[in-house]
């Protein structure tokens, strides 16, 4: 009889930031309670954001709509600014790297140059490219590592699952992954003709 892998959540092939490290037991079940129950941050707190949603009704009721755009696109580039800063961070217990990944709302794998084996424990930082800019953490048990030799560098090719993730942050994944999907078709269909 075949045996069939069956997937829970859909899959995507996306870049994305991702900041990570390799974490003992002990820090585990130190942050386990943290991540759980800590929503996805963004650059922007809540209330900032209800503010700019603010200004941006205000603005489009009174000016040009090319001075809103400008204005998000303006906010937008602090953002490139801040991940720029934040990955030039030399001192960070973190490895940030910016790779392509196949991510679902279980679980993650992306290649990297870190070492890393099979069951390693692992706090894990993922950056959508969304406004505004989520940060969406997560505790991960690596399930399969592969080693691939890529110009004489050991590159290896890690899955990890997510073991302790917030519900509410698994929610904007899934409609982060929802929507590449649906762009994905768009694109599909209007090169298709």
């Amino acid at each position: 009889m075949e045996h069939r892998e069956r997937r829970e959540f859909f899959r995507i092939d996306d870049r994305l930031t991702l900041k990570f490290r390799i974490i003992d037991e002990e820090e585990f079940r130190y942050l386990e309670d943290i991540i759980r129950f800590s929503p996805a941050s963004s650059f922007l707190d809540t209330h900032e954001l209800s503010f700019l949603k603010k200004i941006e009704l205000n603005e489009e009721k009174n000016k040009d709509p090319v001075y809103t755009y400008l204005k998000i696109i303006d906010r937008k580039l602090d953002l490139i600014l801040d991940m720029l800063a934040e990955r030039s961070q030399e001192d960070s217990p973190y490895n940030t790297i910016q790779t392509e990944v196949n991510l679902s709302a279980s679980g993650v794998r992306f290649s990297s140059e870190i070492p890393v084996k099979k069951d390693d424990l692992m706090e894990l930082i993922i950056i959508l490219p969304v406004y505004p800019h989520m940060r969406i953490s997560a505790l991960c048990r690596v399930v399969r590592t592969k080693i691939n030799a890529k110009n004489g560098y050991k590159i290896y090719e890690v899955s990890l699952q997510f073991v302790v993730i917030n519900e509410g942050n698994r929610d904007v994944l899934i409609r982060y992954i929802l929507a590449k999907e649906r762009e994905m078709l768009r694109i599909k269909k209007d090169t298709a003709g």
